[in-house]
């Protein structure tokens, strides 16, 4: 994607670009290595695209549908279905919608949960669900979502069918990354070890009473509520985590982590999910943009936001041969992955 928001894609072998529509926002495009969907701003429709540029399938998409959340099988997209303020902009929560790109038809997912956050200062820091603040899972059975009252905030796992809570997190405003795994098993999210109020009463997310300086940890939950602690950065210094990334065999989680306070130093990060395993990539810059992988977990790719500028890079990384790489794409930012021939 280009500064102007056009998507464009780009042949690796050839050099060749085609260029596509125009999307509101970066969120507004989403690839499954096979296909790219984006929202086209100009012409008010979802479009399905194949390698070549072929448009595979179009729907009619009103003005509030702008980010594509999740594409979960072949032929659904999760949409956040943005309602408006009265200065033009959008606010939290957004209802989800669940589009058959085939047919073209839509059900709406209304984000009517208990005690859901309300916007009050700006869109959480949620990652793919800031906006639409509903996570959830790709069979729709389970939601996390961040709620609160004016003594306590936290996130809660909710049940879909039985319409009753699982089970709570705790964790501050702006609250943290979630990300479900393909199948929908597991999670992971980021949270503080406790979280304490404002009138002193203390809430645990792990009663393992280590050493807190400040920031979030990654926790595993499955889908029943039953939760793991898997880092422990902040027993030594500040951590925020940013852009969570399964990979498609469940087997690693990538994401950006963010260590300091006053000079935060960036790095790209992957998780081994079974071992606890991690390996970090220092990066120079400020690095939370989108991670994409590969289809066989063997390789991934993200853009670099160089000085909050458009003098993007993007950093590939080959997880057999461990080994990094920068790309130059004339500053442009990757938002898909293709692989035509499988």
């Amino acid at each position: 994607m280009n500064g102007s928001n056009n998507i464009e894609l780009y042949n690796l072998s050839t050099n060749e670009t085609i260029t596509l529509g125009q999307v509101v926002i970066g969120t507004g495009v989403i690839s499954n290595r096979q296909k790219v969907a984006y929202i086209d701003g100009d012409e008010n429709q979802v479009s399905v695209v194949s390698s070549n540029g072929e448009i595979l399938a179009s729907v009619p998409a009103p003005e509030n549908w702008v980010e594509i959340i999740d594409w979960p099988d072949s032929e659904h997209l999760i949409i956040g279905n943005m309602p408006y303020r009265s200065d033009g902009g959008w606010y939290p929560p957004s209802s989800t919608i669940i589009l058959n790109i085939k047919n073209g038809q839509s059900i709406e997912m209304l984000p009517e949960y208990p005690d859901i956050y309300k916007y009050i200062s700006g869109p959480p820091r949620m990652g793919n669900y800031s906006y639409s603040l509903t996570a959830y899972d790709p069979t729709l059975n389970r939601v996390i979502y961040p709620a609160g009252t004016s003594k306590i905030e936290y996130m809660v796992l909710w049940d879909v069918q039985k319409m009753q809570e699982i089970t709570r997190f705790y964790n501050y405003y702006p609250y943290g990354e979630i990300a479900w795994n393909t199948d929908g098993t597991h999670f992971v999210i980021s949270l503080p070890p406790y979280y304490e109020t404002y009138s002193g009463e203390t809430y645990r997310n792990v009663s393992d009473n280590l050493p807190y300086v400040g920031g979030n940890e990654i926790f595993l939950a499955s889908q029943d509520g039953k939760s793991k602690r898997l880092t422990f950065w902040t027993t030594r210094k500040q951590t925020t985590i940013h852009s969570f990334s399964w990979s498609p065999n469940n087997q690693y989680v990538a994401f950006w982590l963010e260590t300091g306070d006053e000079k935060p130093e960036w790095q790209l990060s992957i998780l081994e999910i079974t071992t606890g395993e991690i390996t970090s990539y220092c990066i120079e810059d400020e690095g939370s943009l989108q991670i994409i992988w590969n289809s066989d977990s063997s390789s991934l790719i993200s853009t670099i936001s160089k000085d909050d500028s458009m003098n993007h890079e993007s950093i590939f990384i080959d997880l057999q041969s461990n080994a990094a790489m920068i790309w130059s794409f004339e500053n442009r930012m990757v938002v898909g992955w293709f692989e035509p021939n499988q």
